[in-house]
């Protein structure tokens, strides 16, 4: 059964209580349904009270033909209202359970999220392509097909082979103009940061002669896979997935630098204290966060005023009636009221912000 992700718009502007759920992983070997109606029970018994129709949505769900992906968690959350959302994630989750919380557990589903590269997978030939597009781990593969015509060398001999030779390279140079151009579309439109192509060497090589600088800025040419194969994406993937890894391990190398540099002056606020009240005040531009979803620590927030702090005071300081809730998730929710991007980082590690939250101001 296919899951829509939550929205952060929907759901961090939406009035809890919200019930989130983190459910194992299942091998195709386990009987699915048992299983996890076993691991929901678990959970529910832990679960305090909770919203009647968000416990009834995720016990529909659970008990439907096939809730789950192989090798993948489930995270699931259900509002008040029995309005469901979810999200299939790699591997087993770090905890297991269920929680009422005035504010969803967003956290791991963003951070997947922000660990996937948009991106490309191109697997040409001489006669076209096949073109994978990855965007927040939603996949969709097109064809581009080019001009058939004389793109099966043969060996007639004579003066007429010479002739057909080239001919053939000529179709094949136009049809890798095509392919070019629809990639380069794409990647625009998604705003792919990586573009790998695969395939034939002569098709890659006029491919990449075609492309335009932007694009060539971020193409990687592979080995490995055809676009006779059964599934070439997945021959790919390993290779795609580390491509992916050093993107981002860059990204966030950059942005600590940035961290560091900014810390020096007044361009950082450093801790959860000092970023909550920057974030407050709508000074930070970026969030650098890291979430561990075992982290118990706690903070306050006020929806109509967006004021956030460790602690009540400041906002009682102010007038305000602050409400309880997680230290990631309250820091989370300040960022998407105020705009600011959020980056999350490991724990530890060179110019990691302090107690694992931290912002690079605006200017």
């Amino acid at each position: 059964m296919d899951l829509a992700p939550p929205d952060p718009s929907t759901w961090y502007d939406a009035t809890g209580p919200f019930v989130t759920c983190w459910l194992p992983a299942i091998s195709a070997t386990e009987d699915p349904r048992a299983r996890l109606a076993l691991e929901w029970r678990h959970a529910r018994d832990h679960l305090g009270d909770a919203p009647p129709d968000a416990v009834a949505a995720i016990e529909a769900l659970l008990g439907s033909e096939r809730p789950h992906a192989d090798d993948h968690s489930l995270l699931l959350f259900a509002m008040a209202n029995g309005t469901l959302a979810g999200a299939h994630l790699a591997g087993d989750p770090p905890v297991t359970g269920a929680w009422v919380d005035p504010l969803p557990r967003l956290a791991p589903v963003l951070d997947a999220t922000h660990r996937s590269v948009p991106h490309l997978v191109v697997v040409a030939d001489r006669t076209g392509a096949d073109i994978e597009v990855v965007n927040h781990r939603t996949g969709v593969v097109a064809a581009v097909e080019g001009d058939t015509e004389f793109v099966h060398r043969a060996h007639p001999g004579g003066w007429s082979q010479r002739r057909y030779q080239q001919r053939a390279e000529n179709t094949w140079e136009r049809n890798a103009r095509g392919v070019a151009h629809e990639v380069d579309t794409l990647r625009e439109a998604i705003g792919a940061q990586l573009v790998v192509v695969a395939g034939d060497p002569r098709a890659v090589g006029f491919l990449t002669e075609h492309a335009s600088e932007r694009l060539r800025a971020v193409l990687h040419h592979v080995e490995g896979a055809g676009r006779s194969d059964t599934d070439p994406f997945a021959e790919l993937a390993g290779e795609v997935a580390r491509l992916e890894a050093t993107i981002v391990a860059e990204r966030r190398a950059g942005l600590l630098e940035s961290f560091a540099a900014a810390s020096q002056t007044t361009g950082a606020a450093d801790g959860p204290e000092r970023t909550l009240a920057m974030l407050s005040q709508g000074r930070v531009a970026d969030l650098l966060i890291h979430d561990d979803p075992a982290d118990t620590r706690t903070a306050v927030f006020d929806r109509s005023s967006r004021q956030v702090a460790l602690s009540g005071d400041p906002l009682a300081d102010l007038g305000l009636t602050g409400t309880t809730g997680r230290l990631v998730d309250v820091a989370l929710w300040a960022a998407h009221a105020t705009g600011a991007g959020v980056h999350f980082l490991p724990a530890h590690g060179p110019h990691a912000p302090s107690g694992g939250l931290g912002g690079l101001l605006r200017g």
